[in-house]
């Protein structure tokens, strides 16, 4: 149940707030609202996700990520009671001056243990840990595969190599580091990018085994749109590049049309047929006139 809270001036100039990205921010002033009168609330991404995000193209996992930075900067705890996941926001009555508190029906973090960094979960749609490393006798790796070649299940990362320049990896630094200030010295600019979110994005997808090549294409995408870096965002990336490569051999390379480098949202579609039967309506007006005259 959603809650009335109230937020200080002195939020927008906090170094810990500044850390974090935007959305991260938003999340962290949600979980205000979605946490009970003592500043505790269910540990559940995806329920998270519902009360705080119900209305946006984000996941379950992208919610973890940011959780994970709220987490970092001690701004929440996390914590398990008999086998259960809460989370506490950290100096709640610093936060929040509550009029008649309705006592909280959770446990305090100080009944429980900390939660483990990366907790093995349930959820295979959705996972809250995007990039849990399979082997190829592993259940889930089985089960991807078996699904890709029944045509269902989720199409792997591309691997083909990328047209765009990707960074080499040659020289001393790790080349996490050099992609992410390769990506912030290019994209920076105008967004709100934390330097450590990227990096670890980054990371995750090249210990996942993600070529460099199609990363790179990939975080270009993301930079040219100002959409976020996440490991959610980066999927979508991957599917317009997968989606934008599989167009010439569906329709012929004689046929197919460039739309400025992207394919057409289902707005733009509809927008089309909007004006198309407005032309057909135009027409058939012009010649009932002309019958007439």
């Amino acid at each position: 149940m959603a809650r009335i809270r109230t937020i200080k001036p002195e939020f927008f100039t906090s170094l810990t707030i500044a850390d974090l990205t935007p959305e991260q921010r938003l999340t962290f002033i949600g979980l205000w609202t979605h946490a009970d009168d003592a500043g505790r609330c269910v540990d559940d991404p995806r329920l998270i996700k519902a009360a705080i995000w119900p209305l946006d193209d984000r996941t379950a996992a992208d919610i973890e990520i940011d959780l994970k930075a709220l987490t970092e900067s001690s701004l929440i705890t996390r914590y398990i009671v008999n086998r259960k996941r809460y989370l506490a926001v950290t100096n709640w009555d610093e936060h929040q001056r509550i009029n008649r508190p309705t006592p909280t029906k959770l446990p305090a973090p100080e009944q429980g243990d900390p939660t483990p960094p990366d907790p093995v979960t349930r959820y295979d749609s959705d996972s809250l840990n995007p990039h849990a490393h399979f082997s190829e006798d592993s259940p889930q790796e089985r089960k991807g595969k078996e699904g890709n070649r029944e045509g269902k299940g989720t199409p792997p990362t591309p691997r083909q190599s990328s047209g765009s320049p990707a960074v080499a990896q040659t020289g001393e630094r790790a080349i996490e580091d050099r992609m992410t200030d390769a990506f912030l010295d290019r994209y920076r600019a105008g967004n709100a990018y934390s330097q450590r979110q990227v990096r670890k994005v980054i990371a995750d997808a090249l210990a996942n085994g993600t070529d460099s090549g199609e990363l790179w294409k990939a975080l270009e995408r993301l930079g040219s749109l100002s959409k976020p870096v996440s490991a959610g965002t980066l999927q979508f990336a991957f599917s317009e590049i997968r989606q934008q490569a599989a167009l010439p051999a569906a329709a012929g390379a004689d046929n197919v049309v460039p739309l400025a480098g992207r394919r057409p949202s289902t707005s733009d579609l509809r927008v089309q047929q909007a004006l198309e039967a407005g032309r057909r309506l135009q027409a058939l007006a012009d010649a009932q006139t002309q019958e007439n005259q």
